[in-house]
This record gives structure tokens, sequence and C-alpha cells, in this order.
């Protein structure tokens, strides 16, 4: 489900609802839907135990016409509940909710199969995450506006039927006046002419500020007129020139069918086992992941997932500098996570998952092919070696399984992937695609009298079209689970060493220690290497079993410490941290991001300094990159991955791959 701008206004993609500003209907409109009832403790809510959500919250008197619903979702079984769990056995099934009221927020908890309201609890001084239908209503506030439509004037558009209004989250608030009302930044685009890129002509400087709560617009900013870039961008492929010839086809088969089994959210491929559900603010959660080793299935880890992304711009123009997403906390990676195309963005014979969340009138609504699961050979071997001295020589392939989602925020399309190989590999990758956010300027080239002003905090890629400069900052969190719930984080530091016999003056050994508390780790990540170890198991050699992170790209903010952004954002201050479990503690950026401008998440919980050695515990990884936009990225970017990988370290006695077959010859098969 995606949010996408047709002609005459947004609308989304992948709902089988009817509108979100439909009334809400009588209980047996409900029947449209097939009963599907959870087959594991860890599935997300199904469209039943959506419907019986909402009947449940109306019998109590806490939901009517006005009422809204923000969230909806799985309220998870305690940990060692699920851990214990089996295939047939009954489990619990509750559900959180999160609605706007009456302009309050409120949390509710519900036990489904009770049909009871065990919780409800007005929450203060918070803004919840943008509904669906405000985004989609932001736009119009404007276009009633006395104050923009003057603007609008001035810069010779009167009709405004072809101009696309972002509805823009708009940051840290600190004005006493106006907390505690539901605000958005809302500049707009001309999209004229535009087949499919409707970026390329930002109506810049001008931005209304609204307030969702009274809808109305509250102050109109006005930096001047800045003459509109000349041309209509497009992607399409009949506007690409079409020089370059059409290849032969290449493709990814399994003419004897295929190694993923998917039943339900259980995945089962190789040695590997997990479960996969799908969640309105988090997108994919991969649940219970497990290593198949020689038929005794082991523990790697309990819980894996995007938490938040945290993307600041880098102008300080008014109409800029507030610029400094939550994508997951204030918009969403499940809500906007568009449906993934066969033979596109996955191969053919990829197995599809269903997302099942609530609209905002607590109706279920379904994104079609929002996840995709798919096997693939890397081309690549899993492991070689070749003998010169007796001429043998012994090769394995590699294949591995992806689990892939694709939100949408805005103008940038992410890909996050789960990628398990058959050496016990785990990589955890996030591909950054879409179209660079522009800005208006006057240069046409670098050669014009205000070129150097122009591109101070960008790079002009189109006629008086502007890149600006910007930072991702993705943290996922990685509950570990290596052979059981007791771990401890170890750093292994080079500890360079002074020799005075032979040839050599210098070597460096390896020092290990515990990391005994919670907190950011500040140790540079290439001075040494860092492991979750098992508390109480160990290999046939008797080292602790353990997986070591192995760091892929890793900035960290350059924003200062006291900017307001950056305050709420203090998890992008350092790459990796570990925290003690907490069942509650899941979002790096807290539950409420939205316009908060206090210190919330992983700094405040961590402050505590919570011992983790030999506990169970969580780590954090920040995926940070700076993206200096180029020529290149326009009209739209090519992809560019960036990620990390948790790999077996001491885990297992040997390679686990050893026994992966070798090619076998067509004859042999035979």
């Amino acid at each position: 489900m995606a949010l996408v701008y047709r002609r005459g206004g947004w609308a989304l993609t992948g709902l089988v609802v009817a509108a979100l500003a439909a009334p809400l209907p009588a209980r047996a409109e409900h029947r449209m839907w097939p009963h599907v009832a959870a087959m594991h403790p860890m599935d997300g809510l199904t469209a039943d135990e959506i419907n019986s959500v909402t009947d449940i919250l109306r019998s109590a008197g806490k939901f009517d016409g006005t009422t809204r619903v923000v969230s909806m979702a799985l309220d998870e079984d305690p940990k060692d509940e699920v851990r214990a769990w089996q295939p047939g056995q009954p489990f619990a099934r509750r559900a959180v909710a999160t609605l706007l009221r009456d302009q309050h927020l409120y949390e509710a908890r519900i036990d489904l199969a009770a049909r009871n309201l065990l919780g409800w609890n007005e929450v203060k001084d918070k803004q919840a995450a943008l509904t669906i239908d405000e985004l989609i209503s932001a736009g119009d506030l404007p276009k009633q506006d006395s104050r923009w439509i003057a603007a609008m004037a001035k810069r010779g558009i009167t009709d405004f039927s072809n101009v696309v209004c972002l509805p823009l989250t708009v940051g840290p608030v600190t004005d006493p006046t106006l907390q505690g009302h539901r605000l958005l930044n809302v500049p707009c685009l001309d999209a004229s002419g535009a087949a499919n890129n409707l970026w390329g002509k930002p109506i810049e400087n001008l931005m209304a500020e609204v307030d969702l709560t009274t809808k109305s617009v509250l102050s109109v900013t006005d930096l001047g007129v800045v003459p509109p870039p000349p041309s209509t961008p497009s992607h399409a492929y009949g506007d690409s020139g079409k020089y370059r010839k059409p290849p032969k086809p290449i493709e990814i088969s399994a003419p004897q069918g295929s190694n993923v089994k998917v039943e339900g959210g259980q995945v089962h491929w190789d040695n590997w086992s997990f479960h996969v559900r799908l969640e309105p603010r988090l997108g994919a959660v991969l649940s219970l992941i497990r290593y198949d080793d020689h038929g005794t299935p082991r523990d790697i880890a309990y819980q894996m997932s995007a938490s938040e992304m945290f993307v600041p711009y880098m102008d300080p123009a008014l109409t800029w500098s507030f610029r400094a997403y939550m994508d997951i906390g204030e918009y969403g990676f499940g809500v906007l996570s568009s449906e993934l195309r066969p033979g596109e963005d996955c191969p053919d014979g990829a197995h599809y998952l269903d997302l099942t969340i609530s609209d905002t009138k607590g109706m279920p609504a379904v994104s079609k092919g929002a996840v995709c699961i798919f096997e693939r050979p890397t081309g690549d071997p899993i492991w070689r070696h070749s003998e010169l001295f007796n001429n043998t020589s012994e090769v394995r392939p590699n294949n591995e399984l992806v689990v892939r989602m694709a939100p949408v925020v805005g103008n940038y399309d992410y890909l996050v992937d789960y990628v398990f190989d058959r050496a016990g590999n785990i990589d955890v990758r996030l591909g950054a695609y879409g179209i660079d956010a522009t800005k208006g300027v006057a240069s046409r080239t670098l050669s014009d009298p205000t070129a150097a002003q122009d591109t101070a905090y960008g790079t002009l890629v189109d006629e008086r079209l502007l890149a600006v400069n910007h930072d991702h900052y993705m943290t996922f969190r990685i509950d570990m689970d290596v052979d059981g719930a007791s771990n401890r984080l170890v750093e292994d530091r080079f500890s360079v060493r002074r020799i005075d016999e032979g040839q050599r003056k210098s070597l460096w050994q390896v020092e290990t220690s515990p990391v005994a508390t919670e907190g950011p780790i500040t140790l540079p990540l290439n001075a040494a290497q860092f492991r979750v170890e098992s508390a109480d198991k160990t290999n046939k050699q008797g080292y602790r079993t353990s997986y070591q992170l192995m760091p892929g790209h890793s900035d960290v903010s350059l924003l200062a410490k006291d900017d307001p952004i950056q305050l709420r954002a203090g998890f992008s201050a350092y790459t990796l941290w570990a925290s003690a479990y907490a069942r509650d503690e899941k979002y790096a950026a807290g539950l409420y991001p939205n316009e908060n401008a206090e210190v919330d998440g992983l700094p405040r919980w961590t402050a505590a300094r919570r011992p983790i050695e030999d506990r169970d515990l969580v780590l954090w990884y920040t995926v940070g990159f700076r993206h200096v936009p180029r020529a290149e990225d326009w009209p739209v970017m090519p992809g560019l991955w960036h990620g990390f990988r948790l790999r077996p370290f001491n885990f297992f006695d040997r390679n686990p791959a050893l026994d992966v077959p070798p090619v076998v010859d067509a004859k042999d098969a035979k």
C-alpha cells in the first residue's frame, strides 16, 4: 500500500477496501473477508481480529464516528512463552491500538480471545504518527487559503489542478502554543506535463503550515519567486533515447521446483527457519531465526526488524531546515509498503506475503505483495580450494534466500533485504532508490553568477534544479539469542605488541572483554570486532558459541548535539548500541517521535546502565550514509546498497557449508 499521486489528487495503491472516507460499515459487511485464523503466536493480526478489535472498542464506548485508528498491531506474547511454543499448542492473542478521538491520543490493549478491553490510557503531550487520510487531506488546505492563493498568483499559477502539495512532518515542536496540535508543513510542486516524475518543478520558496486538528492554515511562508525549471523530467523508457539494445534474457529459475517452503508466516529454506510478519509501522518483522545443525534447531536471533529511519536535509532556508524526517515513526514502513512486481522487484517464482492492517476507520485493508521471499544463485562459490601440489580442486556454489520489502516514503523508494546463505551468514541490506528531493534555484549551470550561492547545499542536476545534500540513518533492532536468551556482548580488541626477537618488531593480538552495561559502543568499529556470545554453550573446541556483527556503512550524524533535530535522533550519534532486553523498547527514537522535542528512545533507555553481561540483550545497528547528490542521480537514482552482516564465529565446530553438494554434471544426474 503506497501513497501515489493520480490526476486530481493523492490515492492509495494495493488496497482492497472501500475509500478511507467511507462510513464505518455494519458488522455484516465484514463477511467479505475470508475467515483466516492465526496459526502462530507471532502472526500479524488477521482481518477477523481487526474487526474484533473495532467491535470490542465500540462495545466499550471507545470507538465512534470521530475515532481514527493510527495503528493496530499484534501485542506480542511474552518472549519466554513464544520461545517455548510448539505447533499445535494454544497461544494467547492480544492487540494494541493507537487511536485519535476528540483531538486526544489513546492507547488500547485488547484480549482477543476473551473479547475484553484490557487497558485504555490517554497519552498526553505526544503526537502519534500521521494517518493516511491526514496525508491525503493536508494538501487541500493551502488551496483554500487567500494568502497562499495570492502567493501562487505571483508565480503565475491560478489553476491548481496540477499542483501537488506535499504533507511533510514539521520536526520537533518547541513553541508551547503549538503543542498538542497535529502540524504539517506543506510545500508544493507543479506537476503539469509530468508523466511519472513529480519532483522536477518545485514551487520554490513557498510553504504553508497547516493544523490538522483545526483543519486550518496557520501561516504561509513566501521567500520570493524563483523561476521554475524549464523542462519536465521523465524516467519512462520511451523518453530515455533507447540507445541501448535490449539484452538477451537472463533468468533465475528452479526447473525442479522451489527449495523454499512458506506456510503462513513460517519459512524454511536449506538449514534455516524463521517467522515473518508484517506490521504497519515496521514492515517486515523476522522472529525465531534458527539454524538446523544436523538435526538440532539452534537459536540465533529472537527478532530482527527495522526500527527507525532518520533523514535530515542540509539546507538552512526556512522552507527546508525543518526537513529531518523519522520515516518509520512519523509515516510507517508497513503502511507505505509498495506492491512488489514479479520479474522486476523479485524473480519469477518468488513467494509473496500480503500485509493486512487496519485503515483509519477500523476496517481491514490489504496491501498485496508487500513482501517477497525468493532464492537465487549468487554466481560466487560458498567455498573453494585448488591445490597446486596434487592438482585437486573442490568448489561449492552458493545460493541465498532473500526476504524483501519496498516501502516508498515520498520521493524515496527503499528496498530492505534480509539475506540468508548456506554458511550461516545473515546480511541485512538497505537499498536506496527513487528520486532526489529537489529545490528550485536561479542557476542553469555552474557558470551562472548565482551558482556558488545556489549550490552551497547541494548539486545542480538540471537547469534551475538543485538536489539537496542529506543523510540517511536506518537503525535495525537485533534481538540476539545465540544458543538461548542468555548472552553477552564482547569486544575483541586488536592490541599491538612489541617484540624484540627475530626480524619482526611488532604484531597484534586479540584481547577479549565483555561489555558489562548497556549504552552506545564508543570504541571505533575498526579497532575491534564485536560478538554476541552464549552465556553457557561452547563448541567442540571449548569456545563460547557466538555470532559476530560485521559493520558495513557506519556514518554517524555530524549535527551538533544541541540541535533540536538531533536531540530526538540521539541514536544516530553512534553506529552500534547494546541494551538490556525490554519487551516494549522497540523504536530507537521512542514510541512517539512525531513533533517530539525531547530525548527519547535508545539514549533515554540506556541511561539506566542496566547490566547486559550473561543476560538477554539487544543490539541496535545504524546503517548510516551521507548523500551528496550527483548528476547521475537524475531524473531517477540507480540503487545504492548499504548494510551489515551477522556471521557465525565459533558457533559451529567446523565450516557449516562443508556438506553443500557439488554441482552435478548433467550426465551424472542421469
